[in-house]
């Protein structure tokens, strides 16, 4: 999959503006369907083939506060990994939707304290209120990610905003299956990079 990037400016900008929106959402409604039709098993076995992965990376064993995504069921799976995190010591955080940013909360027994929230995300009941400077690194998910590590959301902007907020030195690692993986997405000025892309 190829999107192209263009450069807006003037009548012919929003135009290319519009047709980058276009080509956006038929990307998220593909992308979609190729993860919710996935099937569980494999979705399983790419999932922990990711965990792997991630966890022989230096800089994810040294963190000591890492903030994850609680994963909906046709993402990669991270309920395991937050598991696995807690029971080696690890500080982990989690997003919690309040208006139009994301706040971050320390979850200590994941079962217990999240809920379904808006979109149907599981997120903290109670706000235990971490500073995005606090983090050692960050697990993002994504629709799709570029060879320039841009990554395409669900078009709500929450993960771009909370990047946006989060000091460039905290490194961010997004997760994502083989197939979410292209070549190029548009990209505008508030879209925003991590620093790596884990995938099988």
């Amino acid at each position: 999959m190829s999107l192209h990037r263009k450069r807006p400016g003037g009548p012919g900008g929003r135009r290319r503006e519009s047709r980058d929106s276009q080509d956006k959402r038929r990307l998220r409604v593909q992308l979609l369907h190729q993860l919710k039709t996935q099937e569980e098993a494999t979705r399983r076995r790419k999932s922990e083939a990711i965990r792997r992965k991630l966890w022989r990376l230096a800089v994810f064993r040294s963190a000591r506060t890492i903030l994850c995504y609680v994963s909906l069921p046709h993402e990669v799976q991270t309920w395991q990994l937050i598991h696995e995190m807690l029971e080696t010591g690890k500080r982990v955080v989690v997003p919690k939707v309040h208006g139009k940013t994301l706040q971050l909360s320390v979850v200590r027994n994941p079962h217990r304290e999240l809920a379904r929230g808006r979109f149907g995300v599981w997120e903290p009941r109670r706000l235990r209120h971490v500073r995005p400077e606090e983090l050692d690194l960050a697990l993002v998910p994504g629709l799709a990610f570029d060879r320039t590590r841009h990554r395409l959301g669900h078009g709500h902007g929450y993960f771009d905003r909370l990047l946006a907020r989060l000091p460039k030195s905290i490194p961010t690692i997004g997760l994502c299956f083989a197939f979410q993986r292209v070549n190029h997405l548009p990209a505008r000025p508030h879209d925003q990079t991590v620093h790596t892309v884990l995938s099988h």
